[in-house]
């Protein structure tokens, strides 16, 4: 049986308008972070962004219907969040009487959402995979591509108890588990338009010690 967690986005909303509340929190799980994180990096306090990612979601039931036409959901949130958290920047300037409002909603940054939006979308496929490969596999790309320092293979060798010069090629078999685990889910990685690597993490640069 495949996990809540584990369905593509388009049989969670499907799910979700069913009335199946697992998949409603699968769909919570998977984009809260994003929309909280958005709106924060659009200036909003913690408080205001916790309101309006709470406020997108409370609109996204209204709107799941319009999603079964395979519009992206991670792009639904991002562009809503967006918008939303211009609406209250703009209504907390105008509480402090600022004049240096912004004339109109800025279109442009729909063009940025929807571009975040589809790097996270193919991030949270990646991740999918991730999670069903054996675990020393999942832990070791983790220390390699979600840290927030770039590794170094000697610090990971040691704390997988490998030789450094091993990392790589374990790495590489890694790697192919994971590209594996995508296709069982039935995406084929060329499809991601980036490399698996970075979808995991943006930085994709050698390690240091790997040569």
């Amino acid at each position: 049986m495949v996990a809540a967690n584990d369905r593509p986005d388009s049989e969670l909303v499907n799910r979700a308008l069913c009335g199946d509340n697992a998949a409603w929190g699968a769909i919570v799980d998977r984009y809260g972070g994003l929309a909280f994180a958005l709106a924060r990096r659009a200036g909003l306090s913690r408080s205001d962004a916790e309101d309006v990612a709470q406020s997108v979601f409370t609109a996204l039931v209204r709107s799941l219907a319009t999603l079964r036409d395979g519009e992206s959901l991670a792009g639904w949130i991002a562009t809503s969040v967006r918008r939303a958290a211009w609406r209250e920047s703009r209504r907390a300037r105008s509480m402090r009487g600022s004049d240096a409002l912004d004339a109109a909603e800025p279109a442009e940054a729909e063009v940025g959402a929807a571009d975040e939006a589809s790097a996270l979308e193919r991030r949270s496929i990646v991740l999918r995979a991730l999670g069903s490969i054996d675990e020393r596999c999942q832990h070791l790309l983790q220390a390699l591509f979600l840290g927030a320092s770039e590794p170094d293979y000697h610090a990971i060798g040691q704390r997988f108890g490998i030789a450094p010069n091993s990392v790589g090629p374990i790495r590489n078999r890694c790697l192919r588990r994971l590209l594996e685990a995508l296709e069982r889910l039935g995406f084929e990685p060329a499809s991601l338009g980036t490399p698996v690597e970075s979808a995991l993490n943006p930085r994709t640069e050698s390690p240091r010690g790997a040569s």
